[in-house]
């Protein structure tokens, strides 16, 4: 796409002001000011601009409340006469875990800036001439560029987390036996309580 502003006129004397915004995606642009009278006020303005704005919040709230029990305690061999009496007991095992990754962003930014130099951004040709114009004729021809980006990203992670966690293989009972042999075997008891948290993240790429 090719944009053409020309300014030309035989008017000996006068004031002309043409300004031009050009969109985001540039096209090729030509500006001429030729052929005007003596002592004319001559000028093409063209402001090129990119306002953009990105906002982006992830918020992860949890609340949460585990426990875990386990027991193989609590047996008895009493009162036996004679004979061999044993318990054995397995391992009692108990966890509990709460696990929270927060939310994340991510963001390309889709701001296009106005400048032939940003990368990924589309550059169009710009060509200015002034010629021809009369003596004492005042001729401006002048380019602005301007790019306003604005960013936010927010990732929040709250997290309220109570756990807990019992295991047992005692108060086992034995008594008043006679004769014979009484055993209690137990093994390991093992009890865990974890809470794993992953923040929250962001990312903003190019």
């Amino acid at each position: 796409m090719r944009l053409a502003y020309k300014i030309g006129s035989t008017i000996a004397a006068g004031a002309l002001l043409a300004i031009v915004f050009t969109p985001a995606a540039f096209a090729d642009t030509t500006l001429e000011i030729s052929g005007n009278g003596d002592n004319s006020t001559n000028t093409i303005t063209v402001a090129s601009s990119s306002n953009c704005e990105v906002k982006q919040t992830a918020n992860t709230n949890v609340d949460a409340l585990v426990f875990a029990s386990a027991s193989t305690g609590g047996n008895e061999a009493s009162s036996n006469t004679g004979g061999d009496v044993s318990i054995n007991t397995g391992t009692a095992t108990a966890s509990a875990s709460v696990s929270v990754v927060g939310g994340s962003n991510t963001a390309t930014n889709p701001c296009c800036c106005p400048c032939d130099t940003c990368e990924g951004c589309p550059n169009g040709n710009h060509s200015a001439t002034i010629s021809g114009n009369g003596e004492g004729s005042t001729n401006e021809i002048t380019k602005t560029k301007s790019k306003n980006t604005r960013v936010r990203q927010r990732a929040n992670t709250n997290v309220f987390a109570l756990t807990g966690a019992k295991a047992k293989t005692g108060k086992n009972k034995a008594n008043g036996n006679t004769g014979g042999n009484t055993s209690i075997t137990t093994e390991k008891a093992d009890a865990t309580s974890e809470v794993v948290v992953d923040g929250g993240t962001n990312t903003l790429n190019p």
